[in-house]
């Protein structure tokens, strides 16, 4: 994580708040023909000390005059080091480039390190930013500029082959984050140009993502996770002391630049077009989670968008072959048809506002799960919300319990106690479906039920058996073919063939029940309790259950069958060598 921002003194001074306001600022700088574009901007640093007696200031920000063409470019440069004596150069420099205007979502950009150097600098973009220079004089215990916002970091300050662009929100330019949101660039060569760009949408939450591209309009090159700020103790905000601090709601755009080190003394940034439009920023906060695995093959699209949006474009498909959804969706959801079992799927959204204008979207994608779940536990708060599902078939007494420890996957199991050494000498667990569940819709490619389970050693050997009942009432029990089976103390998946629940209406499923015992004692001594434990109960694909035991080494496409299809994978391979040599 990049420094710290201020000394401990600026405890002492709080932020005065500007005024927020609706106001789109939608403004741009060139810098061209040696001139600004803007007569607004307004320069601070820190510290300035330009009140006190023998100081010179040596922050400057100048634009630089190309003499053969008209495309100029602005420099902010510090010349003294942060360690000097008796006054320090300032560590951080910023200009506001139309403090009238205090956008709440907004787009934020501009191309740094125009000079393409190595000065192992800190580029700086701050949006939603308040603020406020404090007089540089004696009686200033910080004086220079003291700002609050959220900014992303573009850091040459290792050098150009480990250039890192990160997201912090600060406060009275002091850093609260105790968690890096930051990533590195990837490659060497980054004594170059970048267009980086700071997208800001919502208010609680308010979604933070920043972004560095070849150019603008350009290859993206890096993106950072979107932080996401809410009123609450955030788990990326320090939390000693607490600091849970509010979001900002809307501030001023800027630029800046940074060096908290003695050597090399103060910093020398160069920047051009820079702009900040409030009917910028891309859609955030998809869902699915963009990379995310085991997705449902029922998952919904549903995503967040800036504030100027009044419609939108949604793009779907495999990768490489999205295609315009129509008609376009009416809000910020999408209720999709049955997707294939693990496969990968691209996404975007496209936003569209008045003007008309069109913000393309990032790219998301999400990979779908080999299985469709029936049940993961994970939604359950207590033993009361399992126990509302999941009934026991003994009275009076509590055998189900929500299990927290002992975990397959996720947070959350399954904990079915028992006792057989008693009467019915059965303890059965059955969740009723509040609708019929539909098991052979999913394109027939739905065969197996699958569920892991495990014991503990001491479990004394018994049956464990899992039970179908349709609408109709008819039932069927399929048994583990191992008493042993409750006593292991690994997770294991057992995987049921749905064609083994014989006569039970697979389209009209109702009731699935775990169970372990045969009606007769179980020889379980005194009130001993037994237990097993059950997590991911799901639907499968086609799975090669292959009871022959016919040697499958050459099923290279995974049907369960070695035929023609399995050569022409082969062939499609054939003579790959995967060797290289450098010469």
């Amino acid at each position: 994580m990049f420094q710290k921002m201020l000394l401990s003194i600026l405890v002492l001074v709080g932020v005065t708040s500007m005024v927020a306001g609706d106001a789109k600022a939608n403004w741009s700088e060139t810098f061209n023909n040696n001139a600004y574009d803007l007569t607004t901007w307004d320069w601070g640093s820190y510290p300035d000390f330009t009140g006190y007696p023998g100081y010179t200031k040596t922050f400057t920000h100048t634009i630089t005059d190309r003499p053969d063409t008209t495309n100029d470019y602005l420099t902010i440069r510090e010349t003294t080091s942060v360690g000097n004596t008796p006054y320090p150069g300032s560590a951080f420099g910023m200009g506001m480039g139309n403090p009238a205007d205090k956008p709440t979502d907004v787009r934020f950009g501009a191309v740094v390190n125009v000079m393409g150097d190595a000065s192992h600098n800190i580029y700086a973009l701050g949006a939603r930013t308040t603020y406020f220079i404090s007089p540089g004089d004696p009686y200033s215990p910080a004086p220079g500029l003291i700002s609050s916002g959220y900014v992303l970091l573009i850091s040459w300050a290792n050098g150009p082959a480990n250039l890192i662009i990160e997201v912090q929100k600060y406060v009275n330019l002091q850093n609260i984050m105790r968690i890096d949101y930051e990533v590195s660039v990837p490659g060497l060569a980054h004594a170059r140009s970048y267009y980086a760009e700071l997208d800001i949408v919502g208010s609680d939450p308010t979604y933070v993502t920043g972004c560095l591209y070849e150019y603008k309009g350009g290859p993206l090159v890096a993106k950072l996770p979107t932080l996401i700020d809410t009123s609450a103790n955030d788990p990326w905000e320090d939390t000693d002391p607490p600091a849970n601090y509010p979001p900002f709601t809307s501030g001023v755009s800027g630029i800046g630049a940074m060096n908290e080190n003695p050597a090399p003394p103060g910093y020398r940034t160069t920047f051009d077009d820079v702009s900040s439009i409030s009917n910028g920023p891309a859609a955030v906060n998809p869902s699915p989670a963009d990379g995310a695995k085991g997705v449902s093959i029922n998952a919904d699209l549903s995503w967040k968008e800036a504030a100027f949006a009044t419609s939108r474009e949604l793009w779907f498909g495999k990768p490489g072959l999205m295609q315009k959804v129509t008609p376009s969706p009416a809000g910020t959801s999408y209720d999709l048809s049955t997707l294939e079992f693990s496969q990968t799927y691209e996404w975007r959204v496209d936003e569209i506002g008045t003007g008309p204008v069109t913000v393309t979207g990032h790219v998301w994608t999400f990979t779908t799960g080999p299985c469709l779940a029936v049940d993961d536990f994970e939604s359950y708060a207590n033993d009361a919300g399992i126990r509302a599902n999941w009934v026991d078939s003994i009275p009076v007494y509590e055998y189900v319990f929500l299990e927290a420890s002992r975990i397959h996957s996720g947070a959350k199991a399954m904990r079915l106690e028992y006792q057989n050494q008693y009467e019915p000498y059965i303890t059965e667990a059955t969740r009723t479906f509040a609708a019929a569940q539909d098991w052979t819709s999913n394109n027939n490619d739905v065969n197996a039920l699958s569920l892991f389970f495990r014991g503990i050693a001491a479990n004394v050997e018994q049956v464990m058996y899992v039970k179908l009942e349709d609408t109709f009432g008819t039932s069927y029990k399929v048994v583990h073919p191992y008493k042993s089976a409750v006593e292991s103390e690994s997770w294991y998946e057992w995987t049921i063939d749905l064609k083994d629940f014989s006569g039970v209406k697979l389209a009209n499923i109702k009731k699935i029940t775990i169970g372990v015992g045969d009606g007769s004692n179980s020889g379980q001594s005194g009130v001993t309790v037994d237990m097993i434990y059950i997590d991911d109960i799901t639907l499968c694909p086609c799975r090669c259950f292959n009871p022959e035991k016919l040697d499958l080494r050459g099923d290279l496409d995974g049907n369960c069958k070695v035929n023609l299809e399995d050569l022409a994978v082969m062939a499609n391979g054939w003579l790959n060598d995967g060797m290289s040599v450098t010469p």
